[in-house]
């Protein structure tokens, strides 16, 4: 910043911010109830998010409903199902279409109904 600029701007202040009286952004809020569903869509409750994840249910319940910090460290030590569930959520709410993988017969029936279906389309 030039000199002659610098010195016609009055100092800045800096205000803290308490964050906890802060409103949460409706994003945050958005995933958060995307959490607590895929953990309500897996069964769990607080008392085996507990034994499973090795936290205390207070920490869980605080992160579950925004009073406490949803980190990385959080998400990896819920049960994969919860994950695998969450993130589906989480990329169905992006628009993104999610379909479980196939195995064994259901694959294959999948994988010729997908080609018919391409071939349908060209012959029409």
């Amino acid at each position: 910043m030039n000199k002659s600029l610098q010195a016609a701007l009055p100092p800045m202040e800096v205000t803290p911010v308490d964050r906890r009286r802060s409103p949460r952004s409706t994003a945050v809020d958005q995933a958060l109830t995307l959490l607590r569903r895929a953990v309500s869509d897996c069964g769990y409750t607080l008392d085996a998010l507990e034994s499973s994840m090795g936290k205390g249910r207070a920490h869980i319940h605080r992160v579950l409903h925004g009073e406490k910090a949803f980190t990385l460290e959080f998400l990896t030590t819920l049960p994969d199902d919860v994950q695998a569930r969450y993130e589906q959520l989480r990329a169905e709410h992006f628009g993104f279409i999610v379909v479980t993988p196939l195995a064994g017969d259901d694959a294959v029936k999948g994988f010729v109904g997908g080609l018919m279906g391409l071939l349908a389309k060209e012959i029409a």
